[in-house]
């Protein structure tokens, strides 16, 4: 895993009670978003910082997410991704 590329979701995610396994796929559901909008998952700032805050909370309750789906799911909601 890349903590130092994700570093909004990173500090969300420090010291939580996720295994291994959800924070993977958290980091990889915001990095695919930061792709999706052309940002670097690097920055720290209220857009990534939202995006992270979203893809906590769709991921921390679904059964078997995939990264893909929470990232597509986390835009639409955000009202940046229409298909």
């Amino acid at each position: 895993m890349r903590w130092g590329a994700a570093m909004a979701i990173r500090g969300l995610l420090v010291n939580s009670a996720f295994d291994p396994a959800r924070v993977k796929i958290m980091v990889e559901a915001y990095e695919c978003a930061c792709r999706e909008l052309n940002l670097a998952a690097a920055r720290i700032d209220p857009l990534t910082e939202l995006i992270a805050f979203k893809i906590l909370e769709l991921t921390k309750d679904e059964v078997s997410p995939t990264p893909k789906a929470i990232c597509e799911r986390a835009l639409r909601e955000l009202g940046v991704l229409t298909h």
